[in-house]
């Protein structure tokens, strides 16, 4: 094998793994409006895994990025807001999760946006069968509107 080929190999392979690992980090951003431009300018100095590990409040997210702007990041400030705006949303602080056989009716209300009815049908439904096992159980529980369930199944626990 010719050292030009084994040049253009080496290059190549390169190419492809560059490739891959950009790839692979995109998935990482969830989607939604400012995941590219998020992507072209923290993505040579952070991961995915580094911003998710974490997760602060819009005001902690323009601190941190005015620090990066001291330190030399470049954008303008319609890039920079999107990626305010895409953080703040894709990595706020975490909320709580809620034991959903222990919380009582206004623990349920406040962490789920249920209204006080559903809250109360929620609680009325286990008292009279048990412990919910899982999150389908949730959908036997009459006056519970299941799309706010659904939209909070990450934080309810069992």
């Amino acid at each position: 094998m010719t050292a030009r080929l084994k040049y253009l190999l080496l290059i190549s392979c390169l190419v492809f793994a560059s490739i891959a690992i950009l790839t692979a980090q995109q998935q990482q951003w969830p989607d939604g409006p400012g995941k590219e431009v998020t992507i072209q300018l923290c993505v040579n100095c952070h991961s995915a895994d580094i911003v998710q590990a974490h997760r602060m409040t819009r005001d902690e997210w323009t601190s941190t990025i005015q620090k990066m702007i001291m330190q030399g990041a470049e954008g303008t400030p319609e890039q920079f807001n999107a990626v305010l705006d895409y953080l703040a949303k894709n990595f706020g602080p975490t909320a709580p999760h809620i034991k959903i056989n222990e919380a009582s009716a206004a623990d349920l209300q406040s962490s789920l946006s249920l209204s006080e009815k559903e809250a109360a049908a929620l609680v009325k439904y286990r008292t009279a069968n048990g412990p919910f096992k899982a999150l389908d159980d949730l959908k036997k529980v009459p006056d519970l509107d299941f799309k706010k369930i659904e939209a909070a199944k990450d934080r309810i626990d069992f």
